[in-house]
This record gives C-alpha cells, structure tokens and sequence, in this order.
C-alpha cells in the first residue's frame, strides 16, 4: 500500500476532542448493544479475509453479535474463507449460490444493480428473520482493499445516537487514482452519494455530469457527519427499525439511492455521511487498479 497523507485517516487538531469523546460513546453503546454485520462477497477472498479479521475489534465490543454474508459465482477461496469463518465462529453464516452471473462491475444501472438490490435484499430478509432484535445492523462490502478505521466506525456510532433525527451514518470512501497530476487520493462512492446537504434530493449529478466535484470532496476527519439524501461508502450504520423499512431495488439506479429514498418516505428520518468513518476501497497497485473494484 503505498503512503497516505495522515490527514485523510487522522482527525485534523481541531476536531480531534470531539472525534475522541464520540468515539468512546460508540464504544459505549456498543458494549450494551446487538449489532446484525452483514454484506456481501464476490471474488475477493484475500480482502474478505483480512476484512473479517479486522471486524474482529468490533465484534470483541458489542454486548452481542451476528453476521450473515451472500456470496455467489466466485472463482476464486471466496467459499473457502466464509466456511473457515463461520466453522470457528458460531454467530456467522453466509449464503452462497451458483447463479451463473457475470461480474458487470463496469455497469450502472442494470443488470449488475438488479443483482446487487437481489443480494442486499437478502441480507435484509435474514435480518428480519435471524435478527429483528438488534439494534443495530451494520452493512460492509468485503472487497475494500484497506478496511475501514476502527475508531472512525465508532465515532459514527456515537453520532448515530447523537443524532435522533438519524436513520443510518454511511463512510467516506477513499481510492487512490491519476487524474493526470499523478497519483492522489480522492472520494470514490459518488454513486450512491445524493443530495449532499439537502434532504430528499436524490438527483443523479454523478451521471448528468454534476458530479465531478465529489471526487476531491474529503471533508476533514472529526467534522461532524454531513446531511445527505443518500451515500454508502462500502460501509454504513442504520438504525435497525430504519433499516428493515427500507426495499432495495436496481432497476433504473445504484440500489442504495431506492433504499435510502424508502427509508425516508416511511420513517421521515435523515441519512448522514461522516467524515471519520473512512473506508479504503483500492489504490494505484497498477495502471488500472483503481478500476478493478468490481463488487459483486
């Protein structure tokens, strides 16, 4: 992995008080909390890995726990790592299926986020079904190469239960890419990212050619989380009542966008996106690494 600026992992002087007291209040909720991990896992078995392990200063946290991963078509130790898992850890289980699918990690709209709402949809039924009596319901893409950090995760939770107004706290996700100035780090999910400040605003600027501003927008780690309509960031918080509102769906946009839109609608709560929950998607291992995070 190459070298990171600490400002983009790190709580700026400013803010680090506060990043510090909401990060212990995370952790406290969390010792008198179930939490519900789920998410899903294609082709990346060495992340996978690595990404369980470092769920693991999670886990070592909640009051309790469980974990449930959907899993299909890999052609690689995917299988191999989520049975391993889940035969040395009695509270996780996944699900895998041969379907047959492509990967169409280049795509929007379509084929791959019909997919995509069909397994995350899943995740939900499980929780429903394995889980209602969480609290809260954590939702992670295995595939990130670098996790996510550890204390930003809690300082979300703390602001989750700051904010009552609050249904879920998605991540800034982070990608190393050239844009023709050399290599630099930027915001990756912009996809699922709308509305940024504005509630019920779920207008696509990432496709109608508004959106190239999110790349360099990295507000500071230990600001306070940001009002959005919709973001994901390979890892988001929801309140579990908020979450098992929600209806995932594909057909006509990035699912997390129809999702979030739902959960508005029902509950007329706010999605929020915090700046100190930052999670590492990928980085310039070769020319076209930054492009390779294919989902599932």
């Amino acid at each position: 992995m190459p070298e990171m600026p600490e400002r983009l992992w790190q709580p700026h002087e400013l803010f680090s008080q506060d990043y510090a007291r909401r990060a212990e209040e995370g952790a406290a909720r969390l010792r008198n909390s179930k939490v519900a991990f789920v998410g899903l896992a294609r082709n990346c078995a060495v992340r996978l890995a690595q990404n369980l392990g470092l769920l693991e200063q999670l886990q070592d946290l909640c009051g309790s726990w469980s974990l449930h991963v959907e899993s299909n078509d890999c052609e690689d130790a995917t299988l191999d790592v989520l049975h391993d898992y889940c035969k040395e850890k009695p509270q996780a289980t996944f699900h895998y299926q041969i379907l047959g699918r492509e990967q169409h990690g280049a795509e929007f709209a379509g084929r791959r986020t019909i997919a995509l709402a069909e397994y995350r949809d899943s995740c939900q039924r499980w929780v429903r079904a394995c889980s209602p009596d969480a609290d809260y319901v954590c939702v992670i893409d295995w595939d990130a190469w670098g996790g996510w950090n550890h204390h930003g995760v809690l300082n979300g939770l703390g602001w989750l239960v700051e904010l009552q107004g609050a249904y879920g706290m998605a991540s800034a996700s982070l990608f190393q890419y050239d844009f023709g100035h050399g290599p630099s780090w930027h915001h990756y999910d912009l996809w699922a990212l709308r509305g940024v400040g504005q509630a019920n605003c779920y207008f696509d600027t990432y496709q109608n050619g508004y959106g190239g501003f999110g790349f360099m927008w990295l507000p500071p780690v230990g600001s306070p989380p940001v009002l959005v309509s919709s973001a994901f960031g390979g890892m988001a918080i929801y309140r579990t009542d908020a979450y098992l509102k929600g209806t995932y769906d594909g057909v006509r946009d990035c699912e997390h966008v129809p999702f979030h839109q739902s959960i508005a609608r029902v509950t007329g709560q706010h999605m929020y996106l915090n700046p100190s929950q930052r999670t590492l998607m990928s980085w310039m291992e070769t020319a076209n690494a930054a492009n390779s995070l294919n989902g599932v």
